[in-house]
């Protein structure tokens, strides 16, 4: 990953802390960080928890659409700006969901 996206990556991640629109940003993504740890709880009953992340990501893909939505709309970034992030930000979901990243913040 290059700077500029990474760059991109934090400042996405930090919109939740702005005021306003910011609220709904924020509850979107509190929506789809607890479905992706309710299903990866449950996959990972069932299955190994690298499938199990990977499940998990699929069965919340409506939710992380409906989060990268509210982003896009943001005054600070554009939906050119999201899908470009959206890889890293699925990462770091999945690095999260596999114990490799301690805080649920995404």
């Amino acid at each position: 990953m290059t700077i500029r996206p990474l760059v991109l990556a934090v400042t996405l991640i930090g919109l939740s802390s702005l005021p306003a629109a910011a609220g709904e940003v924020a509850d979107l993504h509190g929506a789809w960080r607890g479905c992706l740890h309710r299903s990866f709880g449950i996959q990972a009953a069932l299955t190994s928890r690298l499938l199990a992340a990977d499940m998990a990501l699929r069965a919340c893909r409506e939710a992380e659409g409906a989060y990268l939505t509210a982003l896009s709309a943001s005054p600070l970034v554009d939906g050119d700006d999201v899908a470009r992030v959206r890889p890293a930000l699925v990462m770091r979901a999945k690095d999260w969901l596999l114990g490799r990243r301690p805080s649920p913040t995404l």
